[in-house]
């Protein structure tokens, strides 16, 4: 009986871990003033005001939109992802010939400790309406992706993919290891209802092309 109820407070006191590192990391985050730059609580902007005046990307629903690994590994060693910065329109200069001012990094290099507290804290900020288990994640056609992607949707017009393209939004080096695919599925089928000014525009695509494009990224490791 004495073991017995020993596993069940050791079990019990397991469980409470999770909620309470979360809650650690919120400190955290509070305390680095990343509120400063991200908006934590939503709505999105909804006017061409708004999205000038942001910052940094919105991440009340991080926890839908990343990978965990990912944001730990981030979070420690911020890098740039949007090369023309978070709202490009910010950062052309110009002039005879258009040139980017190079984006700031994300000033907070936080610990492995606060690091991994921060992102089990963002990781419970959810949107409860994304839909779970739409992507299909497995073989695929590279070459039929690469023409959807490249060709047909032109999506290389704005991202930088595998090293080439365009700058104005967030390059897709290394996306696979940074989004979840239900995330990117969702964005992909109705940006605006993430982003209600973002200026990529929502495609009429069957599921199938959809599975291309999902399974495409999220092999951009």
């Amino acid at each position: 009986m004495k073991i017995r109820g020993f596993t069940a407070f050791l079990l019990t006191l397991l469980l409470a871990v999770p909620s309470a590192f979360a809650a650690d990391g919120a400190a955290i985050v509070k305390g680095n003033k990343c509120d400063s730059c991200h908006k934590m609580a939503g709505p999105s902007a909804k006017d061409i005001a708004g999205i000038k005046a942001r910052k940094a990307p919105d991440l009340f629903y991080a926890g839908s939109k990343f990978k965990k690994d990912w944001l730990v590994g981030f979070l420690q060693t911020p890098t740039v992802i949007r090369p023309a910065g978070t709202v490009y329109i910010n950062n052309i200069k110009r002039g005879a010939e258009d040139t980017v001012i190079a984006p700031a990094k994300c000033a907070s290099k936080l610990s492995a400790g606060d690091a991994a507290a921060s992102a089990d804290y963002l990781m419970t900020l959810k949107d409860a309406k994304m839909k779970t288990g739409t992507a299909k994640i497995g073989e695929f056609s590279k070459a039929r992706a690469k023409m959807l992607i490249v060709k047909t949707e032109a999506c290389n017009g704005c991202h930088q993919i595998e090293g080439k393209g365009g700058f104005s939004c967030p390059t897709w080096e290394g996306i696979g290891k940074r989004l979840n695919p239900d995330w990117v599925y969702s964005f992909v089928e109705h940006p605006q209802y993430w982003d209600p000014k973002t200026w990529m525009a929502k495609r009429d695509l069957d599921d199938a092309a959809m599975q291309l494009i999902v399974n495409y990224i999220d092999s951009l490791k």
